[in-house]
């Protein structure tokens, strides 16, 4: 054991136990000036005193030192669990949680609090998330490997949460704590989420890609199908659509090879018809909707992917089928407000828009860009457009394109 090691044991234990350094010098006949800098790690006992120390204080420095195996070895195998998408989180909490008071007087500790950190990073629990960080920061971490994630899943959190700026520079400190090509791939997997891909666009995904090399060359498959989605994501928000699909399409490969759950693979197809639809081949789009019901319920958005293919089909009778089942559904402001304006449109499928009808297009158009969701806002302009041309309101529809332009020429 190193000085930290041993300061840390004493002073834990000694409060645990509720006594005053003055009262242990009394008990172990050594000043309380000299247990005093044993717990600041200033000086290191001898054998004897140690033991001396420790037996006062109740602890079995074999177990001490067999709890410290025991915690690396759990935080290695969650490294690799990690690497592989295999953890099972669960498992971790629980050995966690049935062994805290074994853990917490050793002084690896601090690498239970950042399991602790990376289970509720994934579980989303943002009390407890803050309540680790200040518990983490208050300790002097010096293991590069430790420090490495932790700033990692920091970075990973804040970029979540859309703090771009923030969760990047903690990414780039974990790149500045270790240098092997697993570490830096998972890196560069967790950058990928920075909000509207800005982080993929200004490296052109490069990092992602070799980061998605990296997974295959030691078969962490489960990892290269993320990355295959998250590529699709990007191409599909900077409107590479072919790019976008061909990723798609190999991220379906990817589970059906790792036999992964049917909800992924519903997902994909979902997000398949979006890019059909988009390029306005519909019946592609309710081809890939049907798949995507095989694999189980849909969502709610999806419903509208529905209406919106029949109606531009021309199939009246399903696209209000697809409105009244929506319209079952109990629905949120935002898909209110959405499945208002499709029927609205299915209803005046054959007549000249009214006026109520494009001010709610404009309204929905306006919520999106206001939200800053420009795959959104670009498909509601679109249908903006579109109402304006069949009423043969130019001049609006010329300020609209416009905007549009605009809209482009910032994503």
């Amino acid at each position: 054991m190193n000085s930290k090691e041993i300061a840390y044991l004493i002073h834990y234990s000694r409060k645990r136990k509720g006594i005053s350094q003055k009262e242990l010098g009394e008990i172990t006949g050594i000043s309380h000036q000299i247990i005093s800098r044993y717990e600041k790690g200033v000086e290191v006992p001898t054998e004897e005193k140690l033991q001396l120390i420790l037996s006062v204080l109740k602890i079995d420095l074999n177990e001490v030192l067999e709890v410290s195996i025991e915690i690396n070895e759990m935080f290695d195998n969650l490294l690799d669990d990690l690497f592989y998408r295999k953890a099972d989180y669960e498992k971790y909490y629980t050995i966690i949680q049935e062994n805290k008071k074994r853990y917490q007087k050793n002084y690896d500790y601090y690498k239970i609090l950042v399991m602790e950190l990376i289970y509720n990073i994934h579980y989303k629990n943002t009390e407890e998330i803050d309540s680790l960080i200040y518990d983490i920061e208050k300790r002097e971490i010096q293991d590069q490997k430790v420090l490495q994630i932790y700033y990692e899943y920091k970075g990973y959190y804040l970029l979540k949460k859309k703090n771009t700026k923030d969760g990047l520079e903690y990414l780039d400190k974990a790149k500045l704590q270790r240098y092997d090509e697993k570490t830096i791939a998972m890196i560069h997997f967790h950058m990928s989420f920075a909000y509207n891909y800005e982080w993929l666009r200004k490296t052109d995904a490069e990092y992602l890609l070799d980061a998605k090399n990296v997974f295959q060359k030691y078969y962490s498959l489960k990892r290269v199908s993320d990355c295959e989605m998250i590529l699709g994501n990007y191409y599909s928000t900077y409107r590479n659509f072919e790019k976008a699909i061909y990723h798609y399409k190999m991220r379906l490969k990817l589970l059906d090879f790792e036999k992964e759950n049917n909800k992924n693979t519903m997902n994909v197809h979902s997000t398949l018809a979006c890019i059909y639809i988009e390029q306005r081949q519909y019946e592609k789009a309710v081809n890939e909707m049907d798949i995507a019901c095989k694999y189980g319920k849909i969502d709610k958005r999806d419903h509208l992917q529905y209406i919106w293919c029949y109606y531009k089909l021309g199939d009246i009778n399903n696209a209000n089928s697809w409105i009244v089942k929506m319209n079952h559904f109990h629905l949120d402001r935002e898909l209110k407000m959405l499945w208002n304006l499709y029927e609205m449109i299915v209803a005046q499928y054959d007549k000249v828009p009214n006026d109520r009808l494009i001010e709610k297009a404009i309204k929905v158009y306006e919520y999106y860009k206001n939200q800053e969701d420009l795959e959104l806002s670009i498909f509601y302009i679109d249908i903006v457009i579109e109402l304006l041309e069949k009423r043969k309101d130019y001049e609006k529809g010329f300020f609209y394109q416009k905007e549009k332009i605009f809209l482009l020429e910032n994503m």
